[in-house]
Formats: structure tokens, sequence, C-alpha cells
């Protein structure tokens, strides 16, 4: 290992594109860096033998050979070798081959150079102390996991570095933010592949099944019990098993479960004999498992036992820049199941669910495209098509709306501006057109029904429908654009809507 303490560092670059490798030789020299440049995948293999550089950075999508295959080739010339690889393509397989191949880290394009700097120094402090693992390489097995946010990558970075390594996982996040998919990606990408996946909701399983469901019975264990039955943990011998929701398991299934996570051997019940097992254990939880600590309802050593690696799994409304692709993704998967002609998201859909919070995560914003899928009968699913409470932003309650309790009058919801102060005698002012003012209904179903009741009077015959949909939708350009001042790259990002749509419409309504 050689150590850059007393010298410049040496920084490679491999990048097919000119204008990158421009950016990095003069932020890097300018940093005190001695620094290489390689147009292709041939190139920097032969700059690195000869320039032996203490940080690689490389490019994923090249020419000839690509940037994988070049991480692969360095770290077999030298396994403590430092590489970052770089790429604006940034899916999780992509990702996760990377941290398994040795990776250092992941770059996702465009980024800034303070990043990579930060990076680097990172890069060096460990290659000096020594304290990177070699992580093995296996080629990658994807899963249902979707996203290209920077909370993602973290995810995915994190699969990568642990699915090489066989130790115990705790996955963290919101129910429905996709945790079993996590369990599954490791699996899949470690050398337990090949064996079987077992999971197991605790929440889902009675008390009293629980231990026979992990561990199996004997003949005559109890009532019913006609022939022996093996468990979980049998079945999953040499793979993996997910318990889901584990801060729902009682204290004496904790107890039994920390034992068999201590000594690796399981005794069916009622029997007495030993079984060894080699299973790796990934749990999964949405509460809080401190608190739970605290309150005396889950094992403090279970706890230590079960993190020994933390993944925590973002929430949708943390990642709203993956919400049209998985919305895409999820509409694709349906075209590819359901009979007759594919059916796609309009760009005003995709709006649309940009704009809802997702409460229920990626499992509700699946069931919701299902549910447009299966009840459009056209090509193009249209936000009409969309569920209720999706449409109005999460406001619709049905079990709260009372319509004869509706104000007659929209003039209960109007802003309180100079032309619609109430005046001393009680009396509001008349309303003035839509059109000409901005509304700020106040929140909650009865202001949306008196707002729509009042725009339809002023509709025409056979255009009402355009009319109303057209009113809201230029308040809400109007307010976003305001929102974001007037910077349209983003308001449309905001909206989930492409900027030449937003441009379209500014023109539409002289905004």
């Amino acid at each position: 290992m050689r150590s850059v303490m007393n010298g410049k560092a040496k920084i490679l670059v491999v990048d097919d594109e000119h204008s990158v490798r421009w950016a990095f030789e003069k932020a890097l020299q300018k940093a005190g860096y001695e620094v290489m440049l390689a147009e292709n995948g041939l190139k920097g293999l032969k700059l690195y033998e000869s320039f032996k550089p203490d940080i690689i950075f490389v490019d994923i999508r090249m020419p000839e050979m690509d940037g994988l295959q070049v991480l692969k080739k360095i770290r077999e010339l030298d396994p403590e070798a430092q590489v970052i690889v770089m790429t604006a393509y940034t899916d999780m397989e992509t990702t996760v081959t990377a941290m398994k191949l040795g990776a250092y880290d992941f770059l996702s394009k465009p980024f800034n150079i303070d990043e990579c700097l930060l990076l680097i120094s990172r890069g060096l402090n460990t290659r000096n102390t020594g304290k990177e693992a070699e992580v093995a390489v296996q080629a990658p097995k994807s899963s249902g996991l979707k996203g290209n946010s920077p909370a993602m990558q973290e995810v995915y970075k994190l699969i990568g570095k642990v699915s090489g390594e066989d130790v115990t996982v705790l996955v963290t996040g919101e129910s429905g933010s996709g945790k079993e998919l996590v369990a599954q990606a490791i699996h899949y990408n470690s050398r337990r592949s090949s064996k079987p996946f077992w999971a197991i909701n605790c929440t889902a399983i009675n008390e009293s099944l629980m231990e026979s469901e992990l561990f199996g019975y004997e003949k005559g264990a109890f009532t019913g019990a006609a022939t022996a039955k093996p468990g979980m943990f049998e079945l999953a011998q040499g793979g993996t098993i997910f318990l889901d929701e584990i801060g729902d398991m009682n204290l004496e299934m904790q107890a039994k479960l920390l034992r068999v996570l201590e000594e690796r051997e399981i005794v069916r019940v009622g029997g007495n004999r030993r079984i060894d097992v080699d299973v790796r254990i990934i749990a999964a939880t949405n509460k809080d498992l401190r608190r739970l600590i605290a309150e005396g309802r889950f094992r403090e050593d279970l706890f230590h036992r079960i993190k020994v690696i933390e993944i925590k799994l973002p929430s949708l409304r943390e990642r709203p820049e993956d919400i049209p692709l998985l919305a895409r993704y999820f509409c694709s998967i349906l075209a590819a199941q359901r009979r007759g002609v594919p059916k796609m998201l309009s760009e005003e859909s995709i709006g649309v669910l940009a704009a809802y919070p997702w409460p229920g995560n990626v499992r509700e914003l699946r069931n919701a495209v299902e549910q447009s899928y299966t009840l459009s009968r056209d090509q193009v699913i249209l936000p009409e098509h969309l569920p209720t409470e999706v449409r109005l932003g999460g406001s619709f309650k049905p079990e709260k709306i009372d319509r004869e309790e509706a104000p007659k009058t929209p003039a209960d919801f109007q802003p309180q501006t100079a032309e619609s102060v109430t005046p001393a005698h009680g009396e509001t002012t008349p309303p003035r057109e839509l059109e000409d003012r901005s509304f700020e209904p106040a929140a909650g179903p009865a202001a949306i029904c008196a707002l729509v009741k009042e725009l339809l009077k002023q509709s025409p015959d056979g255009d009402a429908y355009a009319f109303v949909l057209e009113k809201f939708e230029r308040e809400l350009l109007r307010q976003s654009l305001e929102l974001h001042r007037h910077n349209q790259v983003q308001s449309a990002a905001h909206l989930g809507i492409t900027r030449n749509t937003l441009r379209a419409k500014i023109e539409k309504y002289g905004l």
C-alpha cells in the first residue's frame, strides 16, 4: 500500500466525455492533485498500470469497455484500489453491481465538484488507514426496487455492501415503502441466492402459532399434530429468513429468536433434538424499536443482535422525484399482464400523482395505478381516472363529508382581500369572476364542493368540464410559478410535468 502523505495524490479520470475530463483536470489540479485523463476503458487500464493512481474515477457507460469491466480489472490488479464509478443512469442493478465489484463509492451525474473533492479526501484517508474491506465479486440479480433519487442511491450502496457479507440486517421504514424488496435484493445478490428466501409477517401470524411456524413441531406436540413438520428455519437452510414487522413479536418469542441467533440451532415444538441451522436473518419494522425498548416491549439484546447493519428506507414523500418513474413502471407491468391495447399515463396524470403525499407509500401508488388502469376505458389514463383522494391531494375523507352542511355560496371561502372584506353590517360583497382573482379554498371537501358549484353556474352549456378544470389549472400554475419565483424548471419539476408542457400552459393562460 503506497502512502501519499509526503507527496501529491494521483487521480485518474476515465470518461469518454471531453467536458467531464476537462472539468476534472482543472478542478483537481487547482486542489493540488496530480491528474491523468483517459477517454476510454482500455487507455484507462494502461494508464492505471503506469501511473499507479491513488483514486480512480470511472464512467460506467463507455464504448469498447464499460466502466464496470474497468472496475473489475482494476480490482483484480489491486484489491485495495479506490475506484469511484460515475453515471447518469442510476438504476438499482448498476449501483449494486458496482458496489459488489468493490467500488469505493458511486457518483451520480451531474455532480458537484466539491462532492468529488470530499470523496477523494475520504478515499485517501481510507486507503492510508487500510480499513476498506474487499467486497466479494458476484453477478447481481435485480429486484422490484425502483428509484433514481439520491436517497435510493444510498440504499443501493448499502445493499451492494452488505449482500457480500453474511451479517444480520435490520430494514426500517414506513409501511408500504418496500422493505421486503430490500431483503430480496440482499438475498439474491448474496452467496445464498441459490438457496430459499422465506418471509414471515410477525403481525399476521397468531402468537401461539409463531413458534411452530419458525421452528416446526414433532408428531403429537399438540392436538392435530398428526405428523412432524419442519419449520421455516429448516426449510430455509442455507438461505435467508425475512422477519417482517419484528417489532410486533412478543417477548417470549423474542427470547427464543435471540437464542437461535446466538446458538445457530433450533428445537422443534414438542421435541428435544437440537437441529443445526445455517440461515441469514433480515428483519424489518415500521416501529421505533428504541422506544419499544424503553417501554419494555422489545429486548435490547435482540435489538443489538439484529441491527448489525441498519438500512433506512425512505418514504415516497421523501423521494418525490421517483414517483413518475415508479408510476410508469407499474403501468408497464400491467400492460404486459393484461390483454388488449397497452395503456399509458398522461403527463397531467403524472403531475397529479407527483403532487399527492402517498401516506401508503409505494404500495398505495401501485394500487392507485392498478385501479386507474382497470377503470380507464381509454388508451391514455387521464386525471379523472385516478382515485378521488389522489385527485384531491389527500383532502378527500368520505366519512366526514356532509353535503347538506356545505355552505350555500362560495363567498364563505373567498380570501380576505380589499374587495371581499365583510362590511360592518355583516354582509359580504358579491363574488367577482373567478378568473380575475386568486382563490385559496379552506381545507376540506365542503370548500371544494362550494367552489365547483359556483363554477358550474358560470360554465357554458356543453363545455362545463373543460371550463371548471381550466379555472383550477390556471390557479394551480399561477401559484406554483409564484412559489418558485417564476423559475419554470423548478415549477415543472414540482408539478411533475415537463417544461414544454408548462410553457404551453403558460402561453395558453397568459401567465
